[in-house]
Formats: C-alpha cells, sequence, structure tokens
C-alpha cells in the first residue's frame, strides 16, 4: 500500500469445471503488461495493454468484428458504424457501386451513363441529342 491505496501485481492458473466442460484459465493482474522481443533486441513493445486500451503497433487479422471502426486523428477520416455507415473523407475508390440514393456536389466525369428519370440542368454544352 501507499497513501492508503492498494497495489496488487501477481498470475493466476486455474482449471474450472462448467456444464460446457473444462475451462482453463491464465490470468495476470497489473496495471499494465506490455510484451518485447528480446532475440531481436527491439526494446519497443509490441503490445502493451494499460487500463481499458489494447496498444499494438501492428497486427494481422483474419477476421475482425467491431461494432464501430474509427480511424486516428480529430476529427477521425474514416469511421463504420454498425449500421452501414461509412464515412471517408478523400475517398479513392474503384470498381462497381450499387446506391439506392444520394447526392453529389462539385464536378462528376464519365465516359456513358443512361437515366431512367427527370434530368435538371441549368446549362447544357455540347451535342445532348447523340
Amino acid at each position: 500500500t501507499k497513501d492508503g491505496k492498494y497495489y496488487v501485481a501477481g498470475l493466476g492458473l486455474s482449471m474450472e469445471d462448467t456444464p460446457d466442460g473444462k475451462i482453463s484459465q491464465f490470468l495476470v493482474a497489473a496495471d499494465r503488461i506490455a510484451y518485447i522481443n528480446p532475440a531481436n533486441g527491439n526494446e519497443t513493445p509490441g503490445f502493451v495493454m494499460q487500463g481499458d486500451q489494447i496498444i499494438m503497433n501492428e497486427a494481422f487479422l483474419k477476421y475482425l468484428s467491431a461494432p464501430t471502426i474509427t480511424s486516428g486523428g480529430n476529427p477521425p477520416a474514416f469511421s463504420l458504424t454498425p449500421d452501414g455507415k461509412l464515412t471517408a473523407k478523400n475517398a479513392d475508390i474503384s470498381g462497381h457501386i450499387n446506391a439506392v440514393s444520394g447526392s453529389f456536389t462539385g464536378e462528376i466525369n464519365a465516359t456513358s451513363g443512361k437515366f431512367s428519370g427527370v434530368i435538371e440542368a441549368r446549362e447544357f454544352v455540347g451535342d445532348i441529342c447523340g
């Protein structure tokens, strides 16, 4: 203890019988956990857990399930919400895009296209009758 506050660090191993079978546990009690690879001489941890955060410089995930994904920065440049709303600033998107509705501001360049509704414009330039 220090100044009336308790501190603890420790390791725990357990085996537990549950209705679904045995469960083994390896528990660590610490304010911070870090993994360093002494073989490569790098003193920068590849993984740190502190408080409610896990910090990794790089991660390779085969499958990611996340309620919300947000990039760093303030404001974030990229976010994806559970309902599928994607917000991306300065996006470069290629391939096929399907959309039910939307709006564009600025310039649109295309080589061909079809419209099955009303087109409204203040001005036409060039041959519009084809």
